[in-house]
């Protein structure tokens, strides 16, 4: 009878290693929202996003790694709101935080350094539901001809 408690203790370290792996690859720990539009930079690096009724209008950003990412803001709405950028949800570290503007139609540029590969976080700092993950991708190498 005392099998039973030697077979638990291993399918337990199974479960929590299958945590781990699923919740491993980005920065944050938390993925980008599953199905949603990323807001994504043009070949500039430059990213448009705005707020509206105290939401950001891409709950993601998409950009390309090692050249610094400009995130035009846009408020349209009379209420304040800034964008931060943070290595990840714990935001003990931040990157960048832009001016606060209040709309409708203010607009600011925050410009984040050039970043490796892998997901970082932003968010309005006076409201902290508004947030998201900004995904730094890899640049794709040109092919040899």
């Amino acid at each position: 009878m005392t099998l039973r408690p030697r077979l638990a203790l291993p399918a337990g370290l199974l479960v929590i290693a299958a945590l781990l792996a699923a919740c491993s690859g980005t920065a944050s720990g938390t993925p980008p929202p599953s199905g949603a539009a990323c807001a994504v930079a043009d070949a500039t690096n430059t990213v448009q996003l705005s707020a509206k009724n105290i939401k950001f209008s891409a709950p993601c950003i998409e950009a390309a790694a090692g050249s610094p990412i400009k995130i035009v803001f846009t408020n349209e709405e009379a209420v304040p709101h800034d964008v931060a950028v943070y290595t990840d949800t714990t935001k003990s570290e931040e990157l960048v935080r832009g001016d606060i503007i209040t709309g409708p139609n203010a607009t600011t540029t925050v410009t984040v350094p050039a970043q490796q590969p892998g997901q970082l976080f932003f968010e309005c700092t006076i409201h902290n539901a508004m947030n998201g993950a900004l995904v730094v991708e890899p640049v794709a190498s040109a092919s040899a001809s």
